[in-house]
């Protein structure tokens, strides 16, 4: 897999973190919610504010940890077909799960 390919995953990752950040403070500040509802949001939005700092902080750093998930991934003898599917299955996974409950919970 290409690093340019590679830095579309991580920019997904992430843009998908910003996204769950803010649909998690939307939908605090709306307050339609119930005290149950309103608590899973607020514990799924301090879980992506937490992501967002690492984000933040490996930006400073001038580092990726997922690149070094990718490369550890390399280490695994499949194939390259493997790997990258791999990857782009994480990549959904991961995005599906940073939008979907706060929006399921905010409703």
């Amino acid at each position: 897999m290409g690093e340019k390919e590679l830095s579309v995953c991580i920019g997904i990752h992430h843009i998908a973190t910003l996204l769950g950040i803010s649909e998690g403070i939307y939908y605090l500040f709306a307050g339609k919610q119930r005290f149950w509802r309103s608590c899973g949001v607020f514990l799924l939005t301090v879980f992506q504010s937490w992501a967002g700092l690492k984000i933040l902080a490996d930006l400073q750093k001038g580092k990726s940890r997922l690149n070094e998930s990718y490369r550890n991934l390399e280490k695994i003898k499949s194939s390259r077909r493997q790997r990258r599917g791999i990857l782009w299955g994480m990549v959904l996974s991961s995005t599906l799960f940073k939008l979907l409950p706060v929006h399921l919970l905010g409703q």
